[in-house]
């Protein structure tokens, strides 16, 4: 208790060496499925099912998105469709995004996924109305200065102290 804060004093063992071999022989495969991906987009959408699943590597929400992407821009049509839903639905900490998902239906619709085609007229409504809700919050707020401004206060101070008015 007499030691600065800025000195460490735990100097432990690793827990499991095994699991640390096993999450490194991971990263390896994952690095190799890396290299795969600049000549086949299919190997970084098997990549971002596996981020998403959690299967053989470490669950990654960011990253599986990301690897998407990838697959999805190099004009992979599964992945297209994947991500629309993603972004049509939002995932884990990731809300909903209209615009996105019309995008990526739209893709993956013009590839022929015909589920992708039920599911564009849905991300087409929830952009328009996620933008008449912007543009009605952004109008409001433009012509308010805000509820505050003119609110009284139900209690002042005085000569001798707090008091109701």
């Amino acid at each position: 208790s007499e030691l600065p804060r800025n000195v460490a004093t735990f100097r432990g063992e690793p827990v499991n060496p095994e699991a640390e071999r096993r999450q490194a022989a991971l990263v390896q495969k994952a690095e190799a499925d890396l290299q795969k991906t600049q000549a086949d987009p299919r190997a970084a959408y098997d990549l971002g099912l596996r981020y998403l699943r959690g299967d053989g590597v470490e669950r990654n929400s960011y990253q599986a998105i990301e690897w998407m992407r990838k697959a999805g821009d190099a004009g992979h049509g599964p992945a297209q469709f994947a991500l629309g839903r993603l972004y049509l639905l939002g995932f884990e900490e990731m809300g909903p995004d209209p615009a996105e998902a019309e995008a990526w239906l739209s893709r993956a619709a013009a590839k022929g996924f015909k589920e992708a085609k039920r599911l564009l007229p849905q991300a087409q409504a929830a952009k328009q109305n996620a933008h008449a809700r912007y543009q009605a919050i952004e109008d409001e707020r433009k012509s308010w200065n805000g509820w505050y401004v003119g609110a009284p206060y139900y209690m002042v101070w005085g000569s001798s102290g707090w008091y109701y008015r």
